[in-house]
This record gives structure tokens, C-alpha cells and sequence, in this order.
């Protein structure tokens, strides 16, 4: 099955709009978590169950960070893609 050019670029541009704002969902979440962090680490009384809590918070940063590099290098690639496949059908 063959797509169109213009559906191609319309898809594209939806796929391109729809990581943006999973990106500025991803950043609201990784501050979110950070300022979570903060208050759950900063009471004076440690017990198990902040570390274990603040263990938690921590690996969700890492995965919420992951996930937004992975975000990030799609709209990078799709970004650069459209731009060299315009350049190749101007040429």
C-alpha cells in the first residue's frame, strides 16, 4: 500500500506535534517527581519506609528521564528526515 506525499508529511507533522507535547507532559512529570523527592527526603525522622519511598521517586525519575531522551530523539529524527527527503525532491 502506497501513501501519499501529503498524507506522509500530514502524519508526520501530527507524529511530530503529539511528541512535542508528550515532552512537556514528560518535563511537568520530572519536576513534579524532583519536588516530590525533595519533601520526602528532607523530613528529620528516616525510616524504611522514606527510603523506600525516596528509592521509588528515584527510579521514576530515571525511567521518566529515559523515556523523554527517547521522545526527544524521535522528533530529532523525524525532524531531519523530512528535512533531507526535501532536499532530495528539490534536487
Amino acid at each position: 500500500m502506497y501513501i501519499k506525499e501529503s498524507a506522509f508529511r500530514k502524519l508526520n507533522i501530527a507524529y511530530i506535534i503529539l511528541s512535542s507535547l508528550l515532552g512537556i507532559v514528560l518535563i511537568y512529570g520530572i519536576i513534579n517527581t524532583m519536588v516530590s523527592l525533595k519533601y520526602e527526603t528532607d523530613k528529620e525522622i528516616i525510616d524504611l519506609h522514606t527510603n523506600l519511598a525516596s528509592g521509588y521517586i528515584k527510579q521514576t525519575l530515571e525511567v521518566l528521564y529515559e523515556f523523554l531522551a527517547y521522545v526527544l530523539f524521535n522528533i530529532l529524527y523525524l525532524l531531519l528526515m523530512g528535512h533531507v527527503k526535501i532536499r532530495n525532491t528539490r534536487q
